[in-house]
């Protein structure tokens, strides 16, 4: 077996930038020491997986809070040292073990209490169990004292300071709270006075000392970008600086902050839809789709959370049994690189015994989650596009399904309502068939047209809400005009790539102004005016096979586009002869930020 890669630790957070052409690129994750192979594409056939960005989607301007808010964990004695009583309640569970005690290393194994001896058992429980009381106790002490009054009394109550000279060196529980870390002395109030601290105070740069570096300004351009490196999936939210506004002559792109995932990502979309209890009219979420059949809503405006907010299908949380337990929320079989770890599996598989697997909600995809849109006229309506060969059509209040569409016979990967009719549907699928559906009357598609390969993408003209677009896997593309009926010819089509485009985009500012992406590794721009297509510009961003692009909904010049390399790469089309000299470009200046800000100066 290949050994398992070391996660990708020194991310690129912070001011970070790189320049080549007219992309401004983010800095890609170092290659870990391990790796004696080039990264790969999606296609690769390696044995390991290289980082890639799957989807990204631009926030509207202004939406986000100005200062994120932390999301703090559990911080009682309760909370923490029942964890595991709770887990071994249920019998037979699965212990997860660090096999080094190197903490740079990343390498687990799966330690079955029915191959461990009972000494071993024993002494795990003993160590463990004290070491959550001491971390329990350190958690509660800082939370309670922050509280003051009363809850000061509290915890000195708890401290039992009259007993504090008495003898006891036979408590195991203290002796074992001080072998792993329990007493005070081993936490220091500041970096001076741990003498093991080579960083002292003065020149200590933290997130409280420099609270400007991480609040957003309102002139931030946010975009999200859907992340996998090796098996650790996340959400990156980055953040756009143009020139003129980071006061450089050159853009800036960085990471603000990143959460965590369970499954590998496939789509992502914004909405705005308030939750009970929020108090709010407006927020600011994302909708996830990834390899498992549920969609998980989370809080952009929240840092480090657990957990998403709302959770569309999906499996039963009590039942996700496949040996990750009491915080790692991802079902998936570990990777089994120590020894004792493939002698418990073979002896696993000897005896007969099967690992539970997971069960879904009733109500739910069954597969991967490839698409998803969410309807501006109806903020609680979201519709996703799936594996399972269905479209369902989402609450998100409520979080169940009110319809679900059956008028594909393969993978739905398409998905985008009507912004004038709300309740018109778009999709498209591996069966090569482009639909309409009007989910007022659901029973069968209206109208459908088969473009003869398996439909990569699919959305609405803005200039004709009565047209609609679609590329295939062939690299053509087709537009279609719903008033001439179902199977009617289409508008127009044209070859716009040599392979796979992957992703459409038309500019907010000018609604025939079209990029399309591809497997190629390059965007191409295309001028759609009068339903004849012709190129005006194309460009090689440099982060490989490009996976997904789309226009900035608040700044229509600016292209977002990311790749198999685990880039995020911005276009600004301003910058092409083509535009910037040709009436578009006039349009386009209408939006040009720095050109008003350079104007009032």
């Amino acid at each position: 077996e290949q050994p398992v890669l070391q996660r990708l630790i020194s991310r690129t957070v912070g001011k970070e930038w790189k320049e080549q052409g007219n992309f401004v690129r983010s800095r890609p994750p170092p290659v870990p020491e391990t790796c004696t192979q080039p990264r790969g594409s999606l296609h690769s056939t390696a044995p390991w997986r290289a980082d890639m960005i799957s989807a990204i989607a631009w926030l509207p301007l202004g939406v986000a809070a100005e200062d994120p808010k932390r999301v703090r964990g559990p911080a009682t004695v309760e909370d923490l040292v029942d964890i595991g009583p709770g887990i071994a309640a249920e019998g037979g569970f699965v212990q997860i073990r660090q096999v080094s005690g190197d903490s740079a290393s990343e390498e687990w194994e799966e330690v079955s209490s029915a191959n461990t001896t009972e000494d071993e058992m024993a002494d795990d429980n003993q160590a463990s169990h004290a070491t959550r009381i001491s971390h329990a106790q350190f958690q509660v002490d800082a939370s309670e004292t922050c509280k003051g009054g009363d809850s000061l009394d509290t915890a000195m109550a708890e401290l039992d300071m009259d007993r504090y000279d008495d003898d006891d060196e036979n408590d195991e529980v203290v002796k074992a709270a001080r072998i792993f870390g329990g007493e005070s002395s081993m936490f220091h109030a500041h970096n001076d006075e741990d003498a093991y601290m080579t960083v002292k105070d003065e020149n200590d740069r933290d997130v409280e000392d420099f609270p400007d570096d991480f609040k957003l300004r309102a002139t931030d351009l946010i975009l999200l970008a859907a992340r996998t490196d090796d098996d650790v999936s996340h959400l990156e939210m980055y953040v756009y600086e143009e020139p003129v506004l980071s006061g450089t002559d050159e853009g800036n792109l960085f990471c603000h902050h990143d959460l965590l995932l369970p499954a590998f990502p496939l789509c992502i979309t914004w909405l705005d839809c308030p939750f009970p209890g929020q108090g709010e009219s407006h927020s600011n979420s994302v909708a996830v789709g990834t390899m498992y059949p549920g969609i998980e809503i989370w809080d952009l405006n929240a840092i480090d959370a657990l957990e998403p907010k709302a959770t569309l299908g999906g499996y039963e949380h009590a039942l996700m049994q496949e040996g990750i337990k009491g915080g790692n929320r991802e079902i998936r079989n570990l990777k089994h690189v120590g020894k004792r770890a493939s002698k418990n599996l073979k002896a696993t598989r000897r005896s007969g015994s099967k690992i539970p697997l997971p069960v879904l909600r009733k109500d739910s995809h069954t597969d991967a989650v490839l698409g998803l849109s969410w309807n501006t006229q109806h903020r609680n309506v979201l519709a996703s596009a799936s594996a399972d060969c269905t479209v369902r059509i989402w609450d998100v209040i409520t979080q169940a399904t009110q319809q679900t569409l059956s008028h594909h016979s393969g993978k739905v990967q398409a998905v985008e309502w009507n912004r004038f009719q709300p309740s018109v549907l778009l999709t498209g699928g591996f069966d090569g068939l482009v639909t309409l559906v009007d989910v007022r009357d659901s029973s069968k598609a209206a109208m459908v047209w088969n473009i003869g390969a398996d439909v990569e993408c699919a959305l609405w003209k803005y200039s004709e809400p009565t047209q609609l677009i679609a590329s295939s896997e062939s690299g053509e593309v087709f537009s279609f005009d719903s008033r001439r009926g179902k199977s009617s010819e289409p508008v127009f089509s044209f070859s716009a790539h040599e392979k796979a485009s992957t992703c459409l985009s038309l500019s907010p500012g000018v609604s025939n102004l079209l990029v399309t992406s591809s497997m190629d590794k390059t965007l191409k721009l295309w001028d759609i005016t009068a339903d004849q297509p012709s190129l005006v510009a194309q460009n090689n961003p440099g982060i490989g096979a490009i996976f997904t692009a789309a226009f900035s909904s608040s700044v229509p010049y600016l292209v977002g586009c990311a790749g198999s390399k685990g880039q995020v790469a911005i276009w600004d089309i301003l910058s092409e002869d083509a535009i910037s000299k040709g009436t578009h470009g006039q349009v386009l200046e209408k939006y040009n930020r720095a050109t008003a800000l350079t104007s009032t100066k």
